[in-house]
């Protein structure tokens, strides 16, 4: 009985795409001939077909199944036969959004991305030129090219678990620096694109903007295999360590003797940190309003300052000022008295 109704499958599957191909239909004995079997069992499938359709569909759902002058003729449904139909603005939108991605350098799938297109403009039919002209009449962004290429390997580095190293330029110097990290992954972050990862060179992991990136390279020992920890969540990373200022934030440099690094230890608040060859740092903040930053700096006493910008500057003595002030009627009640 199984092997009855798996032949009969079989037939089904067969009959509709094969006579569904032929718009003047099939004659009866020739296909009862192709599928090994008699005419009135063949009669039997197409009565069977006529009733495949979706469980809540109309009757214009359905397959079409009729038998005319010796001959078998199928219509599909529309839902079967009619592609997914795109506005120009829809197809425009998607061209865009291929054409960027397979540009940006963040997946080395050029190949894919190409046909992709392809077939999204063969899809559209009528309407892929009115589409291709709303595409390139769209202003679009440039693409760098460092920053593609080493997006591309620093992807590629990712996947493959392997190592790398690179020359960077932080913020606050105009020289690179000689950096060895396993990369963890790369984030899109308030329009800039960044890896994260383990920096041999500090000993902690770190995030490096992949613009400032000058030179991109396996370590000279060659490839590396690095083993990325169980518990690192990138996206909890870019979530918690990485901070979106608004237009309104305000960029503090401040410096930290080496006594005040040793104290943040690996607990760098969210910006640019550059360590000197002393011992101290520097550390670019962008901050909104001056009280966090003159409460943190106030932590390390004079171990650490705020190097720039001057509103930042006077922020931090007035706080002193106010601090004194507090001080002062604390330790001499009489000072309070009217």
């Amino acid at each position: 009985m199984s092997r009855d109704v798996g032949q009969k499958i079989r037939r089904l599957l067969f009959v509709v795409p094969y006579v569904a191909k032929h718009p003047d239909g099939v004659e009866v004995d020739k296909l009862a001939q192709l599928l090994g079997t008699d005419r009135d069992e063949l009669l039997a499938d197409l009565d069977l077909l006529s009733q495949v359709g979706p469980p809540d569909g109309d009757p214009g759902e359905y397959l079409l199944v009729s038998v005319e002058n010796g001959r078998v003729f199928v219509d599909l449904a529309h839902r079967l036969t009619r592609p997914l139909r795109l506005t120009p603005a829809e197809g425009c939108s998607l061209l865009l959004g291929i054409r960027a991605l397979r540009e940006s350098g963040i997946a080395p799938f050029d190949s894919a991305m190409q046909s992709a297109e392809k077939k999204l403009l063969g899809a559209m039919g009528r309407d892929a030129a009115e589409a291709e002209t709303l595409a390139i009449g769209t202003v679009v962004a440039e693409p760098q090219t460092a920053v593609a290429s080493h997006l591309r390997a620093l992807v590629t580095a990712v996947r493959q678990n392997q190592r790398v190293e690179i020359a960077y330029v932080s913020a606050s110097r105009h020289q690179s620096e000689r950096r060895t990290i396993d990369p963890y992954g790369v984030v899109h972050h308030a329009g800039e694109w960044y890896v994260v990862g383990f920096c041999h060179t500090r000993g902690d992991v770190r995030t490096f903007r992949i613009d400032r990136i000058a030179a991109l390279d396996t370590p000279p020992t060659g490839a590396v295999q690095f083993e990325p920890p169980a518990d690192f969540d990138l996206e909890s990373y870019r979530r918690d360590r990485l901070y979106v200022p608004s237009a309104d934030a305000v960029t503090v440099r401040l410096h930290l003797e080496p006594l005040a690094v040793t104290r943040v230890g690996a607990n760098w608040p969210v910006g640019d940190v550059t360590l000197l060859d002393d011992g101290s740092a520097e550390i670019l903040i962008d901050c909104e309003g001056y009280e966090w930053v003159t409460g943190w700096t106030l932590g390390f006493g004079r171990h650490a300052w705020i190097v720039e910008p001057e509103p930042a500057r006077a922020a931090m003595r007035e706080r002193l000022q106010r601090m004194a002030k507090a001080l002062t009627l604390t330790t001499d009640p009489a000072s309070a008295a009217p």
